[in-house]
């Protein structure tokens, strides 16, 4: 379809984003699923820490919802895997956590029970397990910690009409189902409709779980299949320009590596008087066993007569993040920046192009402490929805660029955005595109770390092997790394390993050699030139003995030796060698063996068949032996004259 002229806008500044020495690069949204009538809706994405990550979504098989997954490996997405298997009737309500060395955790219902599907590793398969039997659940969320410890969470019936319960899993083995329900009260109705649960695990194993029950927000930790004492009330003491809250629903929560620090987002409602309600965005951090000072998300007072909607949050370990919120009546999309365990930023807008006429759905992700990002759509007056984003590195956000396709057709948020980020700082946008007359497709934008810094490893000394190991430091890419190695300045080959031997045999002498990192998206970083000696030769050795071969008699050796490319004399203009680092002479009737240089001088004692070694090292330890055999004879008697002729 034509580019409308928001965006050539876009275009324009994307174009100027790629010109900026910018860290990282971003690529507009890649289709990974569809387009197909079929496909229903994108329900989550995770990433670990290492790169790998799945998404999960719905797509229909004989006109009946079923769950896929689609897989992140070496920054490329799988194709679908159907993991609710021979379950009849549709499956829905999908979540998804992903851990190191591709661990997939897939939450979802089928007939009101909840099933959970795991993969163990990168190269096993789907293992499925019944959490809830009875019907009647929904809402499941799920998450894994950094240390293999993962939490699903749901709602079930119960006493009140529904009950928080939960399930523990270590090291992607079989699910434990916690044995009594998680709710603050068990005669209230829990984690169901706005009320629905979040959970999130910390880098200690703990788990933090938030749902809605009875008009508040609690929280309770998780450890393993062990639920704390006491179900913490967010809406205890949540007052905004002086309002105490009503009510609370909508949480989200987001830990750090120490689950004593933990970040809850939710939506709460204030009465104001006269019949006035509103609604805002508010954070607050679990400290321990409460609730700390609250902020509103929004920039928007309650003089303004807006509120605010749909919080998100992301955190990292060290407790850096974004939450995020959308105003509910201009759709403008606000931010408060996370820092360490202190007050929170103030609330800033995001988007900074046009404002939206629909509900922005944004979604935050921080990555790293520095690499974070914001996506949201746009639906501009008289134009399609499109995703857009906003990157930052550590300061402020870079210019808002466009993360959709137009050619794509309109975004369809409501059926699934989501962000993700590993700990090199990529990050990944997931959505869904109306593609006209095709159906539905998922498409995946990147902020794509290049790959980073690192050098050659130094070799000092001549190599003794004329295909010597070149090696280098490790370069941090999660998302398809490899090496390509040059030698003066021709290339080598290409290699995904840490070391490169070449494939053909070096010539004699020094050579300059060369190492770039790439990565799938042919962004690349080119460690320093490095040099290589090499020194496969053998020393040059020739003795030369005189006087006469008679005990008591001294012989005289003179010796030429060399190091050179050739093994002889013959030297080559221009290529240097390690030199000679000894030369060791035995002459072979059990004296001391010598260190020598030019020659030396030796009287045998005894007359016999004596073998002369003279054995000549280079630097680089290539070693030449020289052998003679000397036959000695007697010592000339007293008094004897020369002989004559008779």
């Amino acid at each position: 379809m034509p580019r409308t002229p928001v965006a050539l806008t876009l275009a324009l500044l994307t174009l100027a984003l790629a010109a900026m020495p910018a860290s990282a690069a971003i690529f507009a949204g890649d289709v990974i699923a569809g387009p197909s009538p079929t496909l229903q809706s994108l329900q989550g994405m995770d990433i670990a820490p290492d790169g790998t990550g799945a998404m999960v979504f719905t797509m229909q098989e004989g006109g009946v919802d079923h769950v896929f997954v689609s897989r992140l490996v070496n920054g490329g997405w799988s194709g679908p895997e159907r993991v609710d298997g021979d379950l009849g009737g549709p499956s829905t309500q999908a979540a998804v956590a992903a851990g190191d060395d591709g661990r997939v955790f897939v939450a979802f219902v089928n007939a009101g029970n909840v099933y959970a599907v795991t993969r163990a590793s990168s190269s096993s398969g789907y293992v499925r397990q019944t959490l809830w039997g009875g019907g009647g659940a929904s809402d499941p969320a799920a998450d894994v910690s950094v240390n293999g410890k993962a939490y699903v969470v749901f709602a079930a019936p119960g006493a009140g009409g529904h009950d928080m319960r939960g399930a523990h899993s270590r090291d992607a083995g079989p699910w434990s189902v916690i044995a009594a329900p998680l709710d603050a009260n068990a005669a209230n109705d829990a984690g169901t409709g706005a009320g629905r649960a979040h959970v999130a695990a910390s880098a200690d194993g703990i788990g933090i779980v938030v749902w809605g029950e009875a008009g508040h927000v609690f929280a309770r930790r998780l450890q393993g299949a062990r639920p704390s004492v006491v179900a913490v009330d967010a809406l205890a003491g949540l007052v905004v320009e002086g309002v105490q809250a009503g009510s609370a629903d909508s949480p989200v929560v987001s830990t750090q590596d120490d689950d004593s620090f933990t970040g809850v987002a939710f939506r709460a409602s204030f009465d104001l008087g006269g019949g006035v309600t509103r609604q805002r965005a508010v954070f607050r951090r679990l400290r321990g066993s409460r609730f700390e000072t609250p902020f509103p998300v929004d920039a928007a007072p309650f003089g303004s007569g807006q509120g605010s909607v749909e919080p998100r949050i992301s955190t990292v370990g060290t407790g850096q993040g974004l939450v995020v919120a959308g105003n509910d009546t201009t759709n403008l999309t606000t931010a408060i920046q996370l820092l360490f365990d202190v007050q929170p930023g103030p609330a800033g807008q995001v988007d900074s192009i046009l404002q939206s006429t629909a509900p922005t759905h944004a979604v935050p992700v921080a990555a790293t402490a520095r690499k974070m990002a914001v996506a949201w759509e746009l639906t501009p007056s008289g134009g399609a929805p499109e995703i857009h984003g906003r990157y930052r590195d550590g300061g402020d956000f870079e210019p808002e660029v466009a993360l959709s396709r137009p050619e794509l057709g309109p975004t369809a948020a409501a059926k699934g955005l989501f962000a993700a980020g590993d700990d090199a700082g990529d990050i990944a946008v997931a959505f869904v595109h109306d593609v006209p007359g095709q159906g539905a497709a998922i498409a995946v934008a990147t902020v794509d770390q290049p790959p980073a810094r690192f050098a050659a490893t130094r070799i000092p000394d001549f190599q003794r092997t004329d295909r010597p190991s070149l090696a280098w430091t490790i370069s941090r890419e999660n998302w398809g790394r490899y090496f390509r190695v040059t030698i003066d300045g021709v290339e080598a080959g290409v290699t995904g390993r840490r070391s490169f031997r070449p494939s053909t045999a070096l010539t004699q002498g020094a050579h300059t050699w060369q190492v770039t990192a790439l990565d799938r998206r042919g962004q690349q970083f080119a460690a320093a030139p490095a040099t290589v000696k090499v020194d496969s030769v053998a020393p040059f050795v020739k003795p030369r003995l005189s006087g006469a071969r008679r005990a008591g008699a001294t012989l005289r050796l003179a010796l030429r030796a060399a190091d050179t490319p050739t093994g002889t004399i013959v030297t080559t203009p221009g290529v240097v060698t390690s030199g000679i680092a000894e030369i060791l002479l035995d002459w072979g009737d059990r004296t001391a063996v010598e260190s020598i240089r030019r020659g030396s001088q030796h009287a045998y004692a005894r007359p016999g068949r004596y073998t002369l070694r003279i054995t000549a090292t280079d630097r680089a330890g290539n070693r030449r032996t020289v052998k003679q055999v000397l036959r000695i004879a007697r010592a000339a008697k007293r008094g004897s004259g020369t002989r004559g002729a008779r």
